[in-house]
């Protein structure tokens, strides 16, 4: 009887903490470009411009997350812009005045329609220089440029989901990315399969104890 009261506790304390931490809400991501902001990688002049490549917009972005360098000043206004091959705006959205440096989140809407974008343009405002996380790197096409002049570097663009959300919520795209990076014929079933087999394991486990230890 006591072993069968400790399992029980065991097994709701289990359940309590996954339940407790798949509840949890906060911003989601939906993608990056595939570069950390391991340094600043870009200076802007007041007014500057800078555009890069955009290999991939997910298209449940709603948000881009940047790191931003203001030297201690308050962040100036920031007009992030998503251009297809021919420079039409695919998705744009912008930032006002006063942010503090550091991690700082754009959020964007897109063009209904819109072909997908091949490139990617942040322009500051204010009055003084800012600095933009990224890697460093040689000057070749998939380069930032600053006002027209190619860098050496690319800055680091991290996309969110809107709002906040928990992990239940997000089931379904858990599903289809835990099929990705493995056997061809792995798919969206195959998160669902693993907890159904851990469940088993689980259940197997209890089942060899209660008979080995009653």
């Amino acid at each position: 009887m006591r072993l069968r009261l400790v399992l029980g506790v065991a097994l709701l304390a289990v359940a309590g903490a996954l339940v407790l931490d798949m509840s949890g809400r906060a911003p989601r991501q939906a993608g990056s470009d595939h570069i950390s902001p391991a340094v600043f990688a870009a200076t802007l002049p007041a007014g500057g411009l800078v555009c890069q490549p955009a290999p991939f917009l997910p298209g449940d972005a709603g948000r881009a997350q940047l790191l931003i360098g203001t030297y201690g000043r308050p962040a100036p206004a920031l007009r992030l812009s998503f251009l297809d091959a021919a420079g039409a705006e695919v998705a744009s959205g912008s930032l006002p005045a006063g942010a503090s440096e550091g991690s700082i989140v754009i959020p964007f809407s897109r063009v209904r329609g819109a072909p997908e974008a091949a490139s990617v343009c942040l322009r500051v405002g204010g009055s003084s220089k800012v600095v933009l996380g990224g890697e460093g790197g040689p000057v070749n096409p998939t380069s930032e440029v600053v006002d027209k002049t190619p860098q050496p570097g690319r800055i680091s663009l991290i996309y969110l989901r809107h709002g906040r959300e928990s992990w239940w919520q997000l089931l379904g795209v858990l599903s289809q990315r835990f099929g990705l990076g493995k056997a061809s014929f792995f798919g969206d079933w195959t998160l669902a399969f693993c907890a159904v087999l851990l469940l088993c394991v689980w259940v197997g486990t209890i089942r060899l104890l209660l008979r080995e230890l009653a």
